[in-house]
């Protein structure tokens, strides 16, 4: 493969002939190639890991060598593909009915490690809504607005809510597990939030107390009162309640005198913290407030050890791991316990 990486320009390409290498590379975060190939003969690869993988060059282009595709060897076949001969791709379909879209299976969600700073243990993960589609699939922000706008937001919560209380009572091996899922304010607010909840969880027997509830920034809290007994109502059922992407100088800092469970700092916030004396400030009073905090973006060990120092006590970033498919994240778990010094 030496020969084919110097015969093109930059950003070479990846070639992956198994799915053992497939999931090895997305553990790494591999990213930076202009042309991901799939080996199909291999005949075992897993499409969220390749979704996964993609993510993280969403230019790429995307192949897969049939069997008996192209003339010669493996290798000559990838040199056609290079040359655009084999590339089965299908355009990007449109949303078409969101709702029907939805009922067949049209979501997919990936898992974003969580951990405590402390100690490095995995203590939650958040669960991040993508949208099958070809070759690629689409982030929340080319979907998600536009179902919250269509008034299915409520349809796409449940969606993620049962397919991610499914997904992790079948992971008995990573503990009492929490998962952490977006609701925008209109959501949140409605009197029957709670057992809504509960009927959505019912199926999976996951318990309340693992699954938090994010609040989304779409939309402002324009009625403290109602958002307070929300709150309130949400914390009798046993869930946490978290403010979600809190930036430096955030316009909705008055959220932080209501009674939420925890704040997010937003991966703008982490990342001024590492320059900036007043971002720095920003996250101490965050954390005398008494509400749980977590630091997003965490790209460095330097980073790590700051916002651990300035009080944070959870973190999610790309150093500990990008949001990952089901199927990587036992192997990432792995991985990471055996980063841990004895």
């Amino acid at each position: 493969m030496e020969r084919i990486s110097a015969e093109r320009a930059a950003p070479a390409p990846l070639v992956l002939p198994s799915n053992r290498e497939l999931l090895a590379a997305v553990l790494d975060g591999v990213g930076g190639f202009g042309h991901l190939i799939l080996h199909e003969a291999a005949r075992d690869y897993d499409p969220t890991l390749v979704d996964a993988l993609a993510e993280a060059s969403p230019d790429a282009a995307i192949s897969v060598l049939p069997r008996t595709a192209g003339s010669g060897g493996f290798e000559a076949r990838v040199l056609d593909a290079l040359e655009g001969r084999l590339l089965p791709l299908s355009p990007v379909p449109g949303m078409g009915s969101l709702a029907g879209r939805l009922a067949e299976g049209g979501l997919l969600l990936r898992y974003q490690p969580i951990l405590r700073l402390r100690d490095r243990r995995l203590v939650m993960v958040e669960a991040l809504a993508r949208w099958r589609s070809e070759p690629v699939a689409l982030g929340a922000g080319s979907f998600v607005p536009h179902m919250e706008r269509a008034g299915l937001a409520r349809l796409l919560a449940a969606a993620v809510i049962r397919i991610a209380a499914r997904d992790l009572m079948r992971l008995p091996g990573l503990g009492a597990l929490c998962v952490s899922v977006n609701l925008p304010v209109e959501e949140v607010v409605k009197p029957d939030l709670g057992a809504w909840l509960g009927a959505q969880l019912r199926r999976s027997r996951l318990p309340r107390a693992r699954l938090a509830i994010e609040l989304t920034e779409t939309s402002p809290v324009r009625d403290f009162a109602r958002m307070r007994r929300a709150l309130q109502r949400l914390h009798t059922a046993g869930h946490e309640v978290l403010i979600d992407d809190f930036a430096l100088d955030d316009h909705r800092r008055r959220l932080l005198r209501l009674p939420f469970t925890g704040v997010k700092l937003d991966k703008s916030l982490v990342q001024a913290a590492a320059r900036s004396a007043r971002a720095r400030q920003q996250v101490r009073r965050i954390v005398r407030t008494g509400m749980t905090v977590t630091a997003e973006g965490i790209s460095s060990r330097e980073l790590w050890m700051l916002l651990r120092g300035l009080g944070a006590h959870r973190g999610q970033g790309f150093w500990m791991a990008r949001p990952l498919p089901l199927a990587a994240l036992p192997a990432w778990t792995a991985r990471w316990r055996a980063r841990q010094p004895r």
